[in-house]
């Protein structure tokens, strides 16, 4: 009886095995990479203790986000909407539209820019900051 028992319960492992193994892995799908900014700018890390901050953030249909710099390097993901990006590079103003799925890299102090919604419907965008403790998110420019 012992016998069975043991074998019975050797079964159960052996199907049990299969049955993790038959478990989909995890799925990495790279969603934006990048060195420079849309102004074709390469940006620095700033000096100090490293700090990661990761915000999203909704933009209701005509709404702005004044211009600015970053202090740090900001990955930005549009998740929802369509986000226009208006910068000035060398004193010229260029614009991008930033549709869902696709991403850009701010962080340069020499090109500000601002953000705003042009849709119908608001933005939502994962915004990281790859930055350091105490530093502001953004620098406004008057």
């Amino acid at each position: 009886m012992v016998f069975r028992c043991l074998g019975f319960t050797a079964s159960l492992l052996v199907l049990a095995a299969g049955a993790v193994q038959a478990t989909p892995g995890p799925v990495m799908e790279e969603l934006f990479r990048s060195s420079r900014t849309l102004g074709n700018r390469v940006v620095a890390y700033p000096a100090g203790t490293p700090e990661m901050r990761i915000f999203r953030i909704t933009i209701p249909s005509g709404a702005k986000i004044p211009l600015h710099t970053h202090p740090s390097p900001v990955v930005v993901l549009v998740e929802q909407g369509a986000l226009t990006n208006v910068r000035i590079v060398d004193g010229v103003e260029e614009t991008s539209v930033v549709k869902a799925g696709d991403g850009f890299l701010e962080g340069h102090p020499g090109e500000p820019h601002y953000v705003i919604n042009r849709g119908d419907e608001p933005v939502v965008s994962l915004v990281t900051f790859a930055s350091v403790e105490g530093m502001p998110n953004l620098i406004r420019v008057e």
